[in-house]
């Protein structure tokens, strides 16, 4: 899912430069933003590593550079998601600490730091709130900026997102802000849009932001079918960053589609290796199980249990990934219990989705139905959506509603899960064999 990327992983750097703008026909003006200062943003690419020590030396010399700490405690977030390293949350809270302690007024960049941490906590109302604070002392700060465009995203706020990334691309045109413009547009379903976007930002921005927008270039082109062309992007985007590990995610999801599973699993394997996600380690325990192998994948899934639980103890919250694996391959009960904890909190389409699973897998197909509806309501080229969607309404009899949302699920990724397409192709069979 991009969201991966976009936000429940919040990708975290130095200064994106700007000069990109992406607003639409509306508002098609973007004056010269200010000259960029060199902090932590989300979602741009550069070597996090670098980051991280460049950050420390400074501090070692200037401990009195609350900046410094604030831009720290960003870069420790996106290191508790790469390495899955729960301690580095609390580094984060600390550095963001440290930083409020040297200067606690007017301090914008400690506020953006915390909003960082509350997104990647998924505490998105928290992350807006703390966004919001520092945007009123600065409100060019890009890294509030954009971490308000995600925390508006995820609580299913659509129409505010749009407004925040007008203004956002107003004030800060950069790579950061046009692939949030691309996904709004993904969101929405029109692929075209959000392809050409990546493009342009491609070709403007540096060699790691070509990293990052070339990967996300090439899961639209998968989804769209394009698999050379997907590849294609995908091979530009490692050899302008041979390390970055969501491309890697792309080539596993890439190798699925292409049909070469044995090629897939060990790509999974790699990315899981260094970034055990819940939703990763899931991807690859299903391609196991559509491969025969469940004893292997049996093990992966032991592996999302206890990795919810580290991150649940760091603070994360982790109700949609929950809710989500439970349906699937755990216990409906704490599936529903878990995706009701996260409507209560947000009410965005993925949340929807995962809802509306869990009360199907509760046999309450009537209340599944209308909260799938809201989940497709974008029109949103996510399969899954689709495939839940088709489900519940074959479960209600309603088989021409059920074919058409299966068929449309099965054919809007090739890059899906093996595993959840072959329990669709079934469903869909078997109303196709009752005509």
């Amino acid at each position: 899912m991009r969201k991966s990327l976009m936000v429940i992983s919040v990708g975290l750097v130095l200064a994106v430069s700007g000069g990109i703008g992406f607003a639409t026909s509306s508002d098609p003006t973007s004056p010269t933003p200010a000259a960029a200062v060199p902090r932590v943003v989300p979602n741009s690419g550069q070597d996090l590593e670098t980051s991280i020590l460049a950050l420390q030396n400074t501090l070692r010399r200037l401990p009195q550079d609350y900046t410094s700490w604030a831009n720290l405690a960003v870069a420790y977030v996106e290191q508790a998601r790469l390495t899955g390293n729960a301690t580095y949350y609390e580094k984060a809270d600390d550095a963001a600490a440290r930083s409020f302690e040297v200067e606690p007024d007017e301090n914008f960049t400690a506020l953006a730091a915390q909003a960082a941490i509350a997104a990647a906590r998924h505490d998105f109302s928290e992350a807006l709130s703390s966004a919001d604070q520092a945007l009123a002392i600065n409100p060019r700060d890009l890294g509030a900026l954009a971490i308000r465009v995600d925390a508006l995203n995820e609580l299913g706020r659509y129409d505010d997102q749009l407004k925040a990334l007008r203004v956002a691309d107003r004030l800060q045109p950069s790579t950061a802000i046009a692939a949030r413009y691309s996904y709004a547009y993904e969101l929405r379903g029109d692929l075209d849009r959000a392809a050409d976007i990546l493009r342009r930002a491609a070709a403007a921005g540096s060699r790691t932001d070509k990293a990052y927008t070339l990967t996300l270039l090439s899961d639209i082109l998968r989804k769209q079918g394009r698999l050379e062309s997907s590849a294609r992007q995908l091979a530009v985007a490692q050899d302008a960053s041979p390390d970055y590990l969501p491309a890697l995610v792309s080539t596993a999801r890439l190798q699925v589609a292409q049909g070469d599973l044995e090629g897939a699993v060990a790509t999974w394997q790699d990315v899981v290796a260094r970034q055990p996600l819940p939703e990763y380690v899931t991807e690859l325990g299903e391609l196991l199980l559509h491969l025969g192998r469940p004893d292997e994948a049996d093990d992966q899934f032991a592996v999302v249990r206890t990795t919810i639980e580290l991150l649940d103890a760091s603070g994360v919250r982790t109700d949609l990934e929950t809710a989500l694996f439970e349906a699937d391959h755990g216990s409906a009960t704490r599936a529903l219990q878990q995706a009701r904890a996260e409507w209560r909190q947000r009410t965005s389409v993925h949340v929807a989705d995962a809802l509306a699973w869990a009360l199907h897998r509760n046999g309450r197909d009537r209340e599944a139905l209308t909260i799938a509806r809201r989940a497709t309501s974008l029109d949103s080229p996510e399969a899954r959506f689709w495939i839940h969607r088709g489900t519940i309404e074959a479960a209600l009899g309603m088989t021409d509603q059920a074919r058409t949302h299966l068929r449309r699920g099965l054919a809007t990724d090739p890059g899906l899960s093996p595993w959840q397409r072959d329990a669709a192709s079934a469903t869909l069979s078997k109303i196709e064999g009752s005509r």
